[in-house]
């Protein structure tokens, strides 16, 4: 089985707001990515639009590999209306990503819980089908990946939190083992399994090891490599526009 990697957009989209205009272009950013072999995007839409608007969703879904299914385009959100009404009505959503919210928080902390509103959620399912599925972040607990199978949705997005922060200490061999058990728990119970939450390169490699995840996401760690590389590329172009450099 070959692990797809999702990458996310979210720290783009900060990027840009940061100066209120168009750039960077979260389209440009997502095609240059799909050209380069990118299996799958997410975007989280919160109520406060600190990032990703509901009109970056409904672009990111013309991209033509988006729209023709080759690349899966995930649309994280807490439960609303009006996010259910934008996946369901925004073809080239491929998943829907319930994860809960807390506007307190500058990133998502917790997965759902057995204690959230398990009605709300089978809802949610019902809602974006047949047009897209839903995939539950959760810890890795057995409660909530059995509230997710009962909820009728189609994947969990395992919160990988602990094994990061604890990542090579004994602690994190203990985070990874109960990942590998609620991977296994979630497949047994006929759901795909995903990975997210502060992963980086390094992380990797031992947990598609121990978890064989059908998909992993990355956000920060990813683009904060980029911005090194990316600078480290970029200079020699401002330098020679300066003429520090010859041409």
């Amino acid at each position: 089985m070959t692990t797809k990697l999702c990458v996310g957009l979210n720290k783009v989209a900060l990027l840009r707001a940061s100066r209120g205009n168009a750039t960077p272009s979260l389209v440009e950013v997502a095609s240059a990515l799909v050209e380069r072999g990118c299996d799958a995007l997410l975007v989280h839409q919160w109520a406060d639009n600190r990032h990703v608007r509901p009109d970056d969703v409904r672009a990111l879904a013309e991209i033509p590999a988006v729209a023709a299914g080759r690349v899966t385009l995930s649309v994280g959100s807490d439960i609303r209306p009006e996010t259910l009404e934008l996946v369901r009505r925004t073809p080239g959503v491929g998943v829907l990503v319930v994860t809960p919210f807390e506007a307190a928080h500058l990133t998502t902390q917790r997965g759902w819980r057995t204690t959230d509103d398990q009605a709300s959620l089978a809802a949610a399912v019902r809602t974006v089908a047949p047009s897209a599925r839903v995939s539950v972040f959760v810890d890795p607990e057995e409660a909530s990946v059995h509230a997710a199978a009962i909820a009728g949705a189609g994947s969990v997005e395992l919160n990988c939190r602990a094994y990061v922060e604890h990542f090579g200490t004994s602690a994190a061999r203990d985070a990874l083992a109960r990942l590998a058990e609620a991977g296994e728990l979630a497949r047994s119970l006929g759901l795909r399994v995903h990975a997210a939450h502060d992963l980086g390169s390094r992380h990797l490699p031992d947990l598609v090891h121990a978890l064989r995840p059908d998909q992993v996401s990355v956000g920060h760690n990813f683009v904060a490599d980029a911005v090194l590389a990316g600078m480290c590329s970029v200079l020699p172009t401002f330098l020679r526009a300066v003429g520090s450099l010859d041409h």
